[in-house]
């Protein structure tokens, strides 16, 4: 791990020399970038988590490189990656967790050499998502097959329901891309920006009101894998700070047959930016994500919503929305999008 994360630090550094150094800015812009820069790095020191800190280097990095070659090459290295090491794994080089669920003994929930069944799931997710993004909604009959044979494997291969649920949706919005597109010039940005205000803040409320002598509490807490009773531990116990606390944590991302005695992980990506990155990084990925949402609906990128939308769904029960290997989308920030043309004026041209 050591050498992975100095190889990290390198590629900050060719990624920062980029902006800095060639990118057509004023120094006005830089030093603010640099300031901003310099208070994730702080807080990093506070919570000892870096995965904003190096991710806000590709997020400035992408500033007017055009997005669409940005998903081409995140596909081509992803695949790959993953080719890779699901070959190392059936080949032995490489060790794989191979686990039951608590309540089911008979299902067996594989990760082909990825750190956990659920890993391996969410890699697939945020794969299908950027893949349909690039496609802008528009997929051929054999892609949609395809696409539902992966789903259908990767649910049979890790049996990670809430994955399998999020990219079902993906997979009916890409069928019925047509009506996804209708809904976002329906409901507009204000719509969008309620929705995901609203989404948010009731999965930290479901989290922080959590009791197990309510039935509903209880079942619902079931269905999320206990992702509500680790959620209340983390704000209850731990509490929410300005620049974060390190939290320790004991993860399920060894290879052992079940879950350790004193398990505990918070897998909402929203209570891990309040509880351990703290109140000011969480209102810098907030503005983020709804800058992006309003880019997007602006340009009228119906795919890269779509992307993004489902990304923020997925974010209440997965820790991966500021992991850069996975969540890709948040570069759009400033990198160059090209417009679409609007839905509903293509309805009118075609007087439906």
């Amino acid at each position: 791990m050591n050498q992975i994360f100095f190889l990290t630090k390198i590629i900050a550094l060719v990624v920062a020399f980029k902006f800095f150094i060639l990118d057509d800015l004023t120094l006005k812009k830089k030093a603010i970038v640099l300031s901003i820069l310099i208070i994730f790095y702080l807080t990093t020191r506070i919570s000892h988590d870096s995965n904003i800190f190096y991710f806000s280097f590709f997020i400035i990095g992408a500033y007017e490189v055009d997005f669409e070659n940005i998903l081409k090459t995140y596909l081509g290295v992803e695949v790959f990656c993953i080719f890779i090491i699901i070959i190392a794994c059936i080949f032995k080089i490489i060790p794989e967790q191979i686990i039951t669920r608590l309540d089911n003994k008979y299902v067996l929930r594989l990760s082909l050499g990825f750190l956990t069944p659920t890993d391996l799931a969410a890699r697939f997710f945020y794969l299908l998502t950027a893949f349909y993004a690039w496609r802008k909604l528009q997929l051929r009959l054999v892609e949609h097959l395809l696409s539902l044979g992966i789903i259908g494997i990767i649910f049979v291969l890790t049996n990670a329901r809430l994955d399998f649920i999020l990219m079902l949706l993906l997979w009916v919005i890409g069928l019925k891309n047509k009506w996804f597109k209708y809904l976002i010039d329906t409901i507009k940005f204000r719509g969008i920006a309620v929705f995901v205000s609203l989404y948010i803040a009731v999965n930290i409320l479901l989290a922080y009101t959590y009791n197990p002598h309510w039935a509903w509490s209880q079942m619902l807490n079931h269905l999320l894998s206990n992702r509500l009773f680790f959620g209340f531990i983390a704000l209850k116990q731990h509490g929410i700070s300005f620049f974060g606390r390190h939290l320790i944590e004991i993860s399920n991302g060894t290879i052992q047959p079940q879950l350790p005695a004193n398990y505990f992980y918070v897998d909402s990506s929203y209570i891990r930016l309040l509880v351990i990155s703290g109140v000011l990084l969480s209102s810098f990925v907030l503005m983020l994500i709804f800058y992006l949402l309003n880019k997007f609906y602006k340009l009228n990128s119906y795919g890269l919503l779509a992307f993004l939308t489902l990304v923020i769904i997925s974010s209440a029960i997965d820790q991966h929305l500021v992991e850069a290997s996975y969540n890709i989308i948040l570069t759009a920030a400033f990198a160059y999008v090209k417009p679409e043309e609007n839905y509903s004026k293509n309805l009118v041209k075609m007087n439906i």
